[in-house]
């Protein structure tokens, strides 16, 4: 058999560089050089293999960094569904899965919800389900209509947000069953202008803290890692985000390995990935489809299912048929259309995504570190301390905005002649934090 690497001569770094060098024509090499002052990264638009830490690595093998998918790269698609009315959400599900969601994401704040009207004629065991609810009496509810399905439903509580109590309560709910309940908010850290690395090291501590709290009360590691989910939030820098998948998938490992697990499942980082609202706008609303697009493709190249968001689901008059259906859309076509889930971890061996990988791993790990020294994210000072590093990261990130050096489509650069009226609500926070809207900072940006 041919092979390449016989075929064709090998060219040295001295050799890439003189090559490069040439190709640039007379411009200086420091253009392929960047430096990310919010992110605090220094990397290159170009690396040679000698100058990478890649150990060959196959997907399903340890430390994941390309995952446990070894067959194929499929996901999930995803679709959100918020409760007023259950009739209507009943319908709203059906018409979905007949358009090609395989993954039906529930979320309710009311506090009684007829969960069988919600639920008829939805054959829970052909596709998956995640619920946002406000308490364990809707857990139960659904558990007991779910009945021997259990295995494909997840919950989505987050002890971040209403308590650490809650973890007790589950463990005492589920009985024997161990399936996804405990939700890693890292979307809800990313949304409020957090760095890669921040939201890597977030979610580390805060799975870790899940880890520990599910085990004291007698689970083994196996069994508390199915426990847990995770929810990410994807960016608009396409590598950053395809690296950043890669880092938390390896770091988990890491951190699941130190607990001696029997069973390599036990390893599975199980990621939903969520494309949200930080740089999308309403004032240019056709632009947001080329970034929910490009945030999807970072996305499919390391998550289990992806949600992509309609992009004015937070304006005043709510989400618009047409985002709505193009929130599906887009990750159906990439995955149907553009077979983005037939290869295996497609960025694995490009030495640009291998340093951004490394660079961002090393700088979650040492953060992660520095929270866990701190006395983690579930005591008031270490809570603090957190707070403060992400306000300082958004303070960064709408001044740059503001000054022009992060360039928004239709907010702060090329404004559209045809703009819209539409205003956006007021959003919950996360943390203490409202979420980051470049959108709603534009309005004192540079043109």
């Amino acid at each position: 058999m041919n092979s390449f690497f016989s075929t064709f001569d090998k060219t040295s770094l001295s050799q890439w560089k003189d090559q490069i060098i040439q190709d640039l024509k007379g411009k200086e090499h420091s253009v392929l050089e960047f430096h990310d002052p919010i992110e605090e990264l220094d990397y290159k638009a170009y690396y040679h293999q000698d100058e990478t830490a890649s150990k060959n690595e196959a997907p399903g093998n340890f430390p994941y960094t390309r995952g446990l998918k070894t067959s194929d790269n499929n996901w999930m698609n995803g679709a959100l569904i918020e409760i007023t009315d259950e009739s209507n959400a009943n319908k709203e599900a059906l018409a979905l899965l007949m358009k090609g969601a395989d993954l039906l994401v529930f979320k309710t704040k009311k506090t009684d919800c007829d969960w069988n009207k919600v639920l008829s004629e939805i054959k829970l065991e052909y596709i998956k389900a995640q619920f946002d609810v406000p308490s364990i009496k809707h857990y139960t509810a659904i558990k007991e209509i779910v009945g021997n399905q259990l295995n494909t439903v997840s919950f989505n509580f987050d002890p971040m947000a209403i308590g650490l109590e809650i973890i007790n309560e589950l463990i005492e709910a589920s009985g024997s069953q161990q399936h996804p309940v405990l939700v890693v908010n890292g979307f809800g850290v990313q949304q409020l202008g957090a760095t890669s690395w921040q939201e890597i090291a977030f979610s580390i501590n805060i799975g870790h803290e899940y880890l520990l709290k599910l085990m004291e009360s007698g689970l083994s590691i196996d069994e508390a890692s199915g426990m847990v989910h995770f929810h990410i939030g994807v960016g608009s820098n396409y590598f950053y985000e395809i690296a950043k998948f890669r880092a938390l998938r390896q770091l988990w490992s890491k951190v699941i390995d130190a607990y001696n697990p029997e069973h390599s499942c036990t390893y599975n980082c199980n990621i939903t990935a969520v494309i949200g609202h930080a740089n999308k706008s309403l004032r240019d609303p056709h632009t947001n489809l080329l970034r929910q697009t490009t945030e999807t493709m970072s996305a499919s190249n390391g998550a289990d299912s992806i949600l992509v968001l309609p992009y004015d689901l937070y304006s005043i008059s709510g989400a618009s048929e047409l985002s709505k259906r193009m929130a599906l859309n887009i990750s159906l076509i990439l995955k149907e259309e553009s077979y983005l889930d037939k290869v295996i971890d497609p960025a694995g061996g490009s030495y640009s995504v291998e340093a951004l990988t490394k660079l961002i791993g090393e700088k979650a790990w040492s953060y992660f570190q520095l929270i866990e020294s701190n006395g983690g994210l579930f005591i008031e000072s270490g809570l603090d301390a957190f707070v403060n590093d992400i306000n300082l990261k958004r303070q960064e990130r709408i001044e740059a905005f503001q000054a022009g050096k992060i360039i928004g489509i239709g907010m702060n650069k090329y404004h559209s002649p045809d703009l819209q009226k539409t205003e956006w609500a007021k959003r919950s926070s996360y943390l203490g934090i409202e979420p980051i809207s470049f959108d709603m900072e534009s309005k004192n940006s540079v043109v």
